[in-house]
């Protein structure tokens, strides 16, 4: 298993000041938190030592369970960003009795009111077993026989609250298949909530439990709530079906919703949210937890094992602690601060001092450190200076922040396919989809990447996708097909980065008046691959033409043997290689965890 550990990164300035080192701290900073470590990062100010000093204290205490606001996290946390909406908006994101009440779902007071905050909870169709669902309904007749209708309000709330509770007390169990323990599951329904966050709503927190969710959010004017959980459940159904293999509804039909009445209200769902994972006693890996003010949270990979508990009931355990500092022992813009950190390295052995080496100007040893230089010539450089071991650690690079890919595009990680075909397209006959899959079955590691999804108002576009589909499935290649339409449109943002991680534009089309997508691939310098048909003579330059009557193994040798297809291969292998997940997890964490060796 892999630790969880709180780590310090110290560099003379932070972002958004960006020079080199600076881009190598943020991108790590970024990478350690997405596998699941705490991240502070301080800079030389006098304000950021004493933080540091505070932080070093802190380090044997135990933490709750949660990041703190201050954790090098730069985006308004859950109370900013209702403070931010007051001012802005000028009302309350809080439920006003006296105002208008929209009510749906009858056979339960579900209320509504736009622009308010929502707790809502709903877990998996299989999460309570029928004795448990046959047990709660005896309780609650028993407890309507002690206390006949009409209820006070009072009497409502405590019926509510007596038997949510009882709900909580069993998910937290475990029951069912609990399915969301499974990361690339978990991530379907991360994607999901993400997806039309700021457009329909505002999310300001949740967790993913084995078997349930709690989500705190601002629904927009407009929003139906019914409508925006729907969607939820039904795509991310999607989604789990995908990885499990399992179709169908995976969702129990209905959730429980509750308006924020104010702050104090606020302020106790949201540590309802961060306790409910350490009541459950979960271990990080089994649950996601995330607020506004976070990154964007990425589950963990099958192969990662599960962490360390992050916390207990009794208030949690303090991760060990390392410190990397970068170029300050051995780049002396202030001598005062480095000889600081020096005294702090021999006061404090218990952490773990790395000295991580960008430029040698001048060098004092540090015996307690452990030492990492970005090449092997930097290596040969600072042991003139040192006889201390020294290990070499890359820099990463960050692709998607690089290339400006959105976060949907990113989730994809078109950079671990060893062949990325594109067709920006519509669910049109003529667009010949189905050749691109029978192309794509020529290549067992390859993705194909259709952009449309299915219109319901145009029938035979529908039937058209169902054929793709079983057609797909046929082949052998359904899980390496990407429809993406199918979760929602794609933005202008979202297909440029499209045309960034893709090896090849495929567009074998039977027909068209002009054909946009082969000039936009050009300007991208994505080769283009094209039927030959008179629209296309006219619009390509520089295409690889085929006839569509040419076998399939003869199109898909000639993008197998395109030298600007393997180019396009090889970048995105450096991709694979540079990125700062795989440079962390290889390389750093061993290294924090003291189990690497020069």
């Amino acid at each position: 298993p892999v630790h969880a550990m709180r780590v310090a990164i110290l560099h003379y300035t932070l972002p958004p000041v960006i020079g080199g080192v600076e881009r190598v701290v943020r991108d790590q900073a970024a990478a350690l938190r997405s596998l699941g470590h705490e991240v502070m990062l301080f800079d030389r100010s006098a304000d950021a030592r004493i933080r540091l000093r505070d932080w070093l204290v802190e380090r044997g205490r135990p933490r709750p369970h949660s990041f703190k606001a201050d954790e090098g996290i730069r985006a308004p946390a859950p109370f900013q960003r209702v403070q931010r909406w007051i001012e802005q908006d000028d009302h309350l994101p809080y439920f006003e009795p006296t105002k208008e009440i929209t009510r749906h779902r009858h056979d339960l007071p579900h209320w509504q009111q736009a622009g308010k905050l929502i707790f809502v909870t709903w877990r998996l169709a299989d999460s309570l077993p029928q004795e448990k669902l046959a047990e709660l309904r005896d309780q609650k007749r028993q407890w309507e026989l002690k206390h006949p209708k009409p209820w006070s309000a009072a009497e409502e709330f405590a019926f509510h609250d007596q038997f949510d509770a009882q709900v909580e007390a069993w998910l937290n169990a475990g029951m069912g298949s609990c399915v969301l323990r499974q990361p690339e599951a978990r991530q379907g329904l991360i994607d999901t909530l993400h997806h039309a966050d700021g457009k329909d709503y505002d999310l300001l927190g949740y967790v993913i439990m084995p078997n349930h969710v709690h989500l705190l959010f601002r629904l927009r004017a407009g929003a139906a709530l019914e409508e925006v959980i729907k969607a939820w459940k039904s795509v991310s159904s999607r989604r789990i079906a995908k990885v499990t293999g399992k179709k169908g509804e995976w969702w129990q039909e209905g959730y429980r919703d509750r308006l924020i009445r104010g702050p104090e209200h606020l302020e106790k769902v949201l540590h309802y949210i961060r306790r409910n994972p350490v009541e459950a006693e979960l271990c990080e890996g089994a649950f996601v937890w995330w607020e506004c003010g976070c990154p964007r949270p990425h589950s963990l990979k099958a192969d990662e094992g599960i962490r360390t508990p992050v916390a207990s009931a009794d208030g949690g355990i303090r991760a060990p602690g390392a410190v990397i500092v970068h170029n300050v022992f051995t780049m002396p813009f202030d001598l005062e601060w480095t000889l600081e950190l020096l005294e702090l390295t021999l006061t404090r052995p218990d952490i773990r001092w790395i000295n991580w080496v960008h430029d040698v100007r001048w060098a004092e040893q540090v015996p307690q450190a452990v030492h990492v230089a970005v090449s092997e010539h930097r290596r040969l450089e600072y042991a003139k200076v040192t006889k201390e071991p020294i290990h070499v650690i890359p820099n990463g690079c960050d692709a998607a922040t690089v290339l400006g890919l959105t976060e949907r595009v990113a989730a994809l990680q078109l950079e671990n396919a060893g062949l990325v075909l594109l067709q920006p397209t519509r669910f049109v006959r003529r667009k010949n989809i189905e050749l691109g899959l029978r192309v794509l079955a020529e290549f067992p590691e390859a993705v194909y990447v259709v952009t449309a999804a299915p219109d319901p108002h145009q029938s035979d576009g529908m039937v058209y996708f169902r054929e793709l589909v079983a057609l797909a499935e046929s082949l052998g290649v359904r899980d390496r097909v990407l429809f993406l339409g199918e979760s929602g449109t794609l933005s202008d943002d979202d297909v440029r980065g499209l045309y960034q991680m893709a090896d090849a534009l495929f567009f074998p089309s039977t027909a068209e008046g002009y054909g946009l997508p082969l000039i936009e691939a050009a300007l991208h310098g994505v080769p283009v691959f094209c039927s030959d048909i008179p629209a296309h003579r006219e619009v390509a330059v520089g295409a690889t033409f085929f006839s569509l009557d040419e076998p399939v193994g003869l199109i898909a040798a000639k993008i197998r043997e395109n030298a600007a297809v393997q180019a396009r291969q090889g970048r995105r292998g450096l991709m694979r290689r540079l990125s700062w997940e795989r440079i962390v997890r290889e390389y750093l964490e061993p290294l924090l965890l003291g189990e690497s060796t020069p």
